[in-house]
């Protein structure tokens, strides 16, 4: 049988599966998504609005590809 796909919309987008982004998880259980390019390139913000749709810093994480679910 076929996976089936969610059909709603992504709530964090491209930051779910970049290699660049950093989950931060509050006292409170809230999950951040910080991009870690944003340490050294002032172009991108420590925490950008989500859902991310594109981006010219995104690379793929090789390790947990579009299967990650933060």
């Amino acid at each position: 049988m076929p996976e089936q796909r969610d059909p709603r919309p992504d709530p964090v987008g491209l930051c779910r599966t970049c290699r660049h982004a950093a989950v931060i998880v509050s006292d409170r259980g809230s999950r951040f998504f910080r991009c870690e390019r944003s340490k050294s390139d002032p172009r991108f913000p420590r925490y950008p609005p989500l859902p991310v749709v594109s981006c010219i810093g995104y690379d793929e994480d090789a390790c947990t590809g579009s299967s990650r679910r933060d």
